[in-house]
């Protein structure tokens, strides 16, 4: 039986023609990953390197709580990386001894946020970097908001390496806590993206930023692939963990 009459539109002005074609087109969010903070990660097969992508920036949701900070696999105060490639650190959660998170930028001194993302809410994290003669200028934004401004990379640039979702460099520093929406963009983000991205704290569509990589985590995704929804097609392979979290920012 149908449940959208079209000719009922047309009476009650309510629908327009052809509405029902677009049914399940809009855009949801109902799956996130869960990593460990063992030795859960996800591998991209994605290369950053300097030559090819001199500005990028990074962008994803999280989840973390204070209860389950002493589960990083690390040194003290401990670190853990959302999304990283190898010598440098485009979002890295420093924690410190009163179990509180915050993102870290190590460069030309440090530079950390102010949010304490170990709350048990979901929050939006995304770092810019630009590459230019004198090192990697890193800005960094926690729900829509700048938070770290111009911070200066002097030893990590050029930079080349895999991405990876989780881990450092797949022996330690293993994110713990939900993960959604991960995207990597061959451009510096504007203010007014990163407002729109984090929108009213829920995820949405990122289609129209041109994303390089974008991982919905779970939404349209068979484990243990992550398809990519970016224009890099490089499916992500979800490593020591194969079910999905319907825990999601709401």
């Amino acid at each position: 039986m149908n449940t959208i009459e079209y000719g009922q539109g047309a009476v009650n002005n309510t629908i327009g023609w052809g509405q029902g074609a677009k049914v399940g087109s809009s855009f949801s969010n109902l799956k996130s990953i869960a990593l460990d903070g063992v030795d859960d990660y996800v591998s991209t097969g994605l290369n950053l390197s300097y030559t090819t992508y001199p500005n990028v920036s990074f962008s994803c949701w999280i989840k973390m709580d204070k209860a389950s900070l002493n589960t990083f696999t690390s040194y003290s105060p401990t670190g853990a990386y959302v999304q990283t490639f190898p010598n440098s650190s485009p979002i890295r959660i420093y924690t410190n001894g009163t179990k509180q998170a915050f993102v870290l930028i190590q460069g030309n001194g440090s530079s950390q946020s102010t949010t304490d993302l170990a709350d048990g809410n979901w929050h939006h994290i995304v770092q810019t970097a630009r590459y230019e003669a004198s090192g990697t200028v890193n800005n960094v934004y926690v729900d829509g908001v700048k938070e770290i401004t111009d911070q200066l990379f002097l030893s990590y640039a050029p930079i080349t390496g895999d991405f990876f979702v989780g881990s450092r460099n797949l022996t330690t520093q293993f994110f713990v806590g939900g993960v959604d929406e991960v995207a990597v963009f061959s451009s510096e983000l504007s203010q007014s993206d990163i407002t729109a991205i984090y929108g009213t704290g829920v995820p949405t569509s990122l289609a129209t930023y041109n994303p390089l990589l974008w991982y919905r985590c779970g939404d349209g995704d068979t484990a243990p692939t992550l398809l990519d929804n970016g224009s890099a097609s490089n499916n992500g392979t979800m490593t020591n963990f194969s079910t999905f979290s319907t825990d999601v920012p709401t």
